[in-house]
């Protein structure tokens, strides 16, 4: 009999489309998914380059509430730097990595086992930074591989993919697999967006296929946990 597959549903940058339009389809079918986010008071995602004002989570007393009743059902809250942007990420990989896991913590009141490396960029200092600061895992990305259960992973720059329409390619049975998404909407929600119309046809695919015992969605954190190897 074939295991079946286990895909993780990440989302960077707490853009405010996401809570706005991703979370509630995800909540009708029942998926939990992780969500990095980026620790500061910035009301527009500011990343150093060019793009509409996209609107991300400021971490007002509302924010918090909302972040913390979505871990209560079951979604994940990972870090994405302090900053997002150079050049902080080269300079401070300390305070990049730790800074945004004490933040996180100290308002979620929750740990916070999982980072995910701004624009996908890995060098041995930030990596180092990452694991000295105490996560259980990072996803890098994005090379669309897939990882056999019970695999030896570098737990420190985990791959993913970006999110495609190709819902059946995101499944291979006894394997784990990470989808990364960005903007939930319009080019004025964020990068790479996917319309709120394909996105809810996607997870509906997901959830058929779930229902036929062939995926099994999953947080990163539970995933990597369930990938049976040992950190």
């Amino acid at each position: 009999m074939h295991k079946a597959a286990l895909v993780s549903l990440t989302f960077d940058d707490g853009l405010r489309c996401q809570f706005e339009q991703a979370v509630p389809i995800l909540d009708g079918y029942g998926f939990p998914a992780t969500f990095f986010l980026v620790a500061n008071t910035d009301p527009i995602h500011t990343d150093g380059y060019p793009h509409p004002d996209w609107s991300k989570t400021d971490w007002s007393d509302g924010d918090v509430q909302l972040l913390k009743s979505m871990v209560a059902r079951g979604h994940e809250i990972g870090a994405h730097s302090v900053h997002h942007r150079q050049p902080f990420l080269d300079s401070d990989p300390k305070l990049e990595a730790e800074g945004s896991k004490l933040w996180i913590e100290s308002r979620l009141e929750t740990k916070i086992p999982s980072y995910c490396y701004p624009f996908c960029h890995v060098t041995p200092s930030i990596k180092e930074a990452v694991m000295s600061a105490g996560y259980k895992q990072a996803r890098g990305g994005a090379g669309a591989a897939y990882y056999p259960l019970q695999s030896k992973v570098d737990w420190f720059n985990v791959d993913c993919r970006e999110q495609d329409e190709d819902v059946g390619g995101w499944i291979r049975p006894g394997n784990w697999h990470i989808l990364m998404f960005h903007g939930i909407g319009t080019e004025a929600d964020g990068w790479h967006p996917v319309s709120v119309d394909k996105f809810a046809m996607r997870m509906e695919e997901l959830a058929r296929l779930r229902d036929l015992g062939a995926v099994e969605i999953v947080t990163f954190n539970n995933g990597a946990d369930r990938l049976g190897w040992s950190k």
